[in-house]
């Protein structure tokens, strides 16, 4: 008999490990799948960069709410993300100043603190930087970077806590559908059964997804 749960992840990136989280946090009996181990994708490539300037605000706003996790991570999560606060500058060429003015007002509109700083301030900044070739740029003093491996795993590990099941080296071979409906997906040991799977696989999401 074929096990049961209420929500497969396949992926145990970052995206994977936060969803099944939230999931557990909420209640629900979750089943995280990896072809190999935790991070071990474009996850632990990722240049862990945290910064809410987007050229679209819903991106913007949805980085704004995630934001507070990584200055609150202990507590929210516990572990370690290994946030650091460095700044974040955007800058653009004189012919895109506008849009990058139009971006940094939607953030602001969010509540995001961010500003227009002028080339002259990039410069005391960073001032290994060349300032010349533009005239200003969106500057986040808040903004940095976190370790996106140690953010992943202590995601997992919260999940774990929370009751959710976390089987590495185990890939999955194809998501299984009855009568227009996902029931579960199918691995080499055999077939797992829930009514929702969330496909976050990076970069072998096409090939399981087309098995739907």
């Amino acid at each position: 008999m074929a096990e049961t749960f209420d929500v497969i992840v396949i992926g145990a990136g970052v995206h994977g490990a936060s969803t099944a989280f939230h999931l557990a946090e909420r209640g629900a009996k979750v089943l995280v799948l990896d072809r190999a181990a935790a991070a071990s994708g474009a996850t632990g490539r990722s240049s862990g960069l945290v910064r809410m300037h987007y050229d679209l605000k819903a991106e913007s706003a949805l980085a704004w709410r995630s934001y507070d996790y990584f200055v609150n991570w202990e507590s929210r999560v516990g572990g370690e993300c290994g946030f650091t606060k460095t700044g974040f500058v955007r800058i653009v060429p004189q012919d895109q100043e506008a849009n990058l003015r139009a971006n940094v007002a939607d953030q602001q509109e969010l509540g995001i603190p961010t500003s227009i700083i002028p080339a002259s301030d990039v410069r005391r900044l960073a001032p290994m930087l060349t300032t010349d070739d533009f005239n200003i740029a969106a500057y986040e003093p808040d903004s940095g970077y976190a370790d996106p491996t140690s953010t992943c795993n202590s995601l997992l590990a919260a999940a774990r806590r929370l009751g959710a099941i976390y089987r590495p080296s185990t890939p999955v071979d194809s998501i299984e559908v009855e009568s227009g409906r996902i029931v579960g997906v199918r691995t080499a040991k055999g077939s797992i059964s829930a009514p929702i799977v969330v496909l976050a696989a990076g970069a072998w999401s096409g090939a399981l997804a087309k098995s739907a």
